[in-house]
């Protein structure tokens, strides 16, 4: 019998509990972390919050891919970091660390030969150096200028042997410093698109204005324009909506499509009919200065399900019109 056909029998690992008890273990160790937080953290993020230079992420191993993983995070939150293996770093990759520097050192052992190599020559360049180190009582703990203590009491996995529980924990450590830091450094929602340009991320950072539809393309109509009329401006416009203008181009109101299937539902009245009579007088809009992510956020928050928004100034006079098409490209 092969291997799905014993999942699908109820023979595997799953069957005894084993991928709860993994993720259980992972849980274990945060919370285990969590009832007894290590002093000097504070000093650590004060630490990294005045770097004027990369902060450098080093290990070995599993503790390298979590330094790795660390060091793009610390850079997305607006903290320049570096990665740097601690094998290569013997091996010429040490050029990549600038005197001064402070150097992150992720290790469960503590003991790790190609880290402790490095330690003379990084305090040769008078750098600083922060452990992320699970066992106490060992060279590297020993030797940093700030520890954070990352024990677990037992990996997660079978054998209790393969980094799991550890690194899952030195991961979230990592994590809470980049994050500490990076609103120690006062980084903002601003900041945080305009270092992600590409994909959803970048998109969210373009102003309003940039895509909103403008001039001949937005439907606009007078309070007093009729049912007929007001059909017609909308279906040329094929925004779903008219914006209802007064005076100076005031936005006094705004008819959805929604508004007059309503009306004629409640009865077959189209002859005297007047945009003021089916508009909403208290349109959700949006600042002329916004961008897609305030546009997104207000689809997902207390406007939900909006399909057209208008653009206003601070005076509330009408700039263009969005529709939600439009937000995703």
């Amino acid at each position: 019998m092969n291997a799905l056909a014993n999942v699908r029998a109820g023979r595997a690992d799953l069957s005894a509990g084993w991928f709860s008890r993994v993720i259980a273990a992972e849980r274990d160790a945060l919370s285990a972390f969590l009832a007894a937080p290590p002093e000097g953290v504070a000093d650590v993020v004060a630490l990294l919050a005045a770097q004027r230079q990369p902060v450098i992420l080093t290990g070995i191993g599993k503790s390298a891919h979590v330094a790795a993983k660390l060091a793009a995070t610390f850079s997305s939150l607006g903290t320049p970091a570096l990665f740097v293996n601690a094998a290569e770093a013997a091996h010429g990759d040490l050029g990549a660390i600038a005197a001064g520097s402070t150097v992150i050192a992720l290790s469960n052992s503590g003991s790790t030969d190609e880290i402790l190599r490095i330690l003379p020559l990084l305090r040769a360049r008078s750098c600083t150096l922060v452990g992320i180190v699970g066992r106490r009582d060992t060279p590297l703990a020993r030797a940093v200028d700030h520890l954070i203590p990352a024990e677990v009491a037992a990996e997660a996995d079978h054998l209790g042997m393969a980094p799991t529980a550890s690194t899952t924990l030195h991961l979230a450590i990592g994590d809470a410093l980049a994050v500490a830091v990076s609103r120690t450094r006062g980084f903002t929602r601003e900041d945080f698109l305009a270092h992600h340009p590409a994909g959803l991320l970048g998109r969210r950072a373009i102003p309003v204005r940039a895509i909103m539809r403008r001039g001949e393309d937005v439907p606009r109509v007078s309070p007093h324009t009729d049912l007929v009329d007001l059909l017609a401006i909308m279906s040329a416009k094929r925004m779903g909506a008219a914006c209802v203008l007064g005076d100076d181009d005031l936005l006094t109101g705004i008819v959805v499509d929604g508004d007059v299937r309503r009306h004629l539902q409640a009865g077959p009245q189209v002859k005297g009919v007047k945009a003021a009579d089916l508009m909403q007088t208290a349109p959700v809009t949006l600042p002329a200065d916004a961008t897609i992510g305030d546009a997104l956020l207000m689809r997902e928050g207390a406007q939900a399900g909006w399909l057209v928004l208008p653009v206003v100034d601070a005076a509330g006079r009408l700039e263009g019109m969005v529709h939600a098409h439009d937000l995703f490209g």
